[in-house]
C-alpha cells in the first residue's frame, strides 16, 4: 500500500523529495528544476505536488504538475507496484477534481504508468513526444558559425515574443497566446540571467536559454532557429556558447530534446552531451 500526501508548500515538499530526485540529479532536472523556481518565485499557479510513500514511510517517487502541464513523475517501485499507485492517484484526483491531461516521465515509467492508469480510467492515449535527457561537463571544441551570441535586450521583446509562440507551437502542448508570450519575453529579459541570440551582422538568428537551476546544474532550453536561418550552424554555436558560460557557475547543463529529430541529437553530442536516460511525453485522450 501506497500512500499520497499532497503538499501546498513547495519548500516543506523539497525537504521531502529532494534526496529522492538528487540519486540522478541530471535525468531529474525537470523536478527538481520546478521545485527550485517554486521556492523562490510565484511563476506557477496552484501547482500540484505529491509525495508517494511506502508502508515503511519511504519516500518513492513524486508528481508534480503545474497547470495547464502534463503531470512530471518520478517513481522508484517496481512494476507490479505502479498499477496500485494508478488506483491511489485517481482516487485522488476523483476526490479532488483535478484532471490529468498527460504524463512526463522516464521511459519505462512513463509507459507502465500510462498503461495502469488506462486500465484504471478506461480512457486511452497518444504518444507526444519520444525524448532524451542529456548531460554536458566539458563543451567539445567545435567550429562556431559566423556571427556572435549576445544577451536577448530591452527593445527586443516583440522578436522575442513571436520565437517563444513559434517555439511553443513546435514543441509543447499546450498553445500560447500573442499577449501570453509578449509577457513571458518582457519577463525573460527583465529577469532571466541567461537567455542569448546569435547575430549575424546585428542580426538575431537564433537562441537558447539557460533555466531551472538544480542543485550543482541548469538547464538548457528554449533552443529555437527560424527555418529561414536553419541549416548554417546557428542553433551548434549558440548552444556551445551558452553551455560554456553556464559552465562557469554550475557543474553541468542538461537538456531534452525529441528522440525523433536526429539533426539535433547529433548536433548536441557533437558539443558533448552525453545521454543520460529516455523520457516520454504521453498524453491522455
Amino acid at each position: 500500500m501506497y500512500k499520497l500526501t499532497q503538499y501546498e508548500d513547495p519548500i516543506a515538499f523539497h525537504e521531502k523529495v529532494h534526496s529522492l530526485l538528487m540519486e540522478d540529479e541530471a535525468a531529474n532536472n525537470l523536478p527538481l528544476g520546478l521545485l527550485n523556481t517554486m521556492k523562490t518565485s510565484d511563476k506557477y499557479i496552484d501547482p500540484l505536488l505529491l509525495l508517494v510513500e511506502n508502508e515503511e514511510d519511504k519516500v518513492v517517487g513524486s508528481f508534480i504538475m503545474t497547470p495547464p502541464h502534463y503531470l512530471v513523475v518520478t517513481l522508484k517501485v517496481g512494476k507490479e507496484e505502479i498499477q496500485a499507485i494508478a488506483e491511489q492517484l485517481n482516487s485522488f484526483c476523483e476526490d479532488s477534481g483535478i484532471t490529468i491531461t498527460g504524463f512526463v516521465a522516464e521511459k519505462e515509467t512513463a509507459l507502465q504508468l500510462t498503461h495502469a492508469w488506462c486500465h484504471v480510467t478506461g480512457k486511452g492515449f497518444t504518444i507526444r513526444m519520444n525524448q532524451r535527457v542529456y548531460q554536458l561537463n566539458k563543451v567539445n571544441d567545435i567550429q562556431l558559425s559566423e556571427g556572435g551570441m549576445v544577451p536577448v535586450r530591452a527593445g527586443q521583446e516583440v522578436l522575442l515574443a513571436k520565437w517563444i509562440s513559434e517555439f511553443v507551437s513546435d514543441t509543447e502542448v499546450i498553445s500560447i497566446s500573442d499577449d501570453e508570450a509578449l509577457k513571458r519575453a518582457k519577463d525573460m529579459i527583465e529577469n532571466e540571467p541567461y537567455v542569448y541570440f546569435w547575430e549575424v551582422a546585428g542580426r538575431p538568428v537564433s537562441m537558447a536559454r539557460g533555466a531551472r537551476r538544480t542543485e550543482n546544474g541548469i538547464t538548457v532550453n528554449f533552443v529555437y532557429t527560424p527555418p529561414e536561418f536553419r541549416k548554417k550552424g546557428y542553433a551548434s554555436s549558440v548552444v556551445a556558447e551558452l553551455s560554456r558560460l553556464l559552465l562557469h557557475e554550475h557543474s553541468f547543463c542538461s537538456l531534452y530534446t525529441d528522440l525523433d529529430n536526429p539533426t539535433s541529437n547529433k548536433i548536441y553530442m557533437e558539443i558533448g552531451y552525453i545521454p543520460v536516460c529516455d523520457s516520454m511525453m504521453i498524453t491522455i485522450v
